[in-house]
């Protein structure tokens, strides 16, 4: 089946709650405006069973997660330990498979348009909060030979910059109000 895919966002009465998938693992609460506290490891998991009911709702044992790949083991203990709440996400009390998004996306690649069969496929993620590299043995299933994250340079930076240098041409060509 294709991948379902939503923003990180969940809607409350009155309030957005977004940043919970930065903080899974992480014990202090988000909290809200109107003063609420929210685990960041329970909103993502109400977030994923969002998904799997958007999918039709049914339980299955296929289910796999894509998960960042630069999160420790730590954070993906915490995650699984949050799923086990869920029977979307535990069917039979089994967390639904974790898998690094860096294997998700070379798994897609490799089926189309195709890579290379041998040596070392690099993969470059710029997210929002930073780029991740993973660097994976393609005779080995592309399995990762391992992942550096650099918050130094961004998808949101880089956003930025493109939206600077176009207002900069608007105000430049002149008669045209940016705002």
């Amino acid at each position: 089946n294709p991948p379902i895919t939503r923003r990180s966002v969940l809607g409350r009465p009155g309030q957005q709650l977004g940043g919970f998938v930065e903080r899974v693992g992480d014990p202090v609460p988000l909290i809200t405006a109107d003063g609420s506290s929210h685990q960041a490891d329970q909103l993502m998991v109400e977030a994923l069973d969002g998904m799997i009911v958007a999918a039709g709702g049914e339980q299955s044992a296929q289910i796999a997660v894509a998960v960042p790949a630069h999160w420790n083991g730590a954070t993906l203990r915490a995650l699984r330990a949050a799923m086990r709440a869920s029977p979307r996400l535990s069917p039979n009390g089994t967390p639904a498979r974790l898998v690094s998004d860096a294997v998700a996306s070379l798994t897609a690649l490799a089926v189309n348009p195709g890579l290379p069969r041998r040596g070392v496929v690099a993969l470059m993620d710029f997210g929002g909060g930073g780029t991740s590299i993973t660097l994976a043995d393609a005779s080995s299933g592309y399995e990762p030979i391992e992942t550096v994250r650099l918050t130094d340079f961004s998808g949101d930076q880089i956003d930025q910059t493109l939206l600077a240098h176009i207002l900069d041409g608007l105000t430049d060509a002149g008669g045209i109000d940016p705002a």
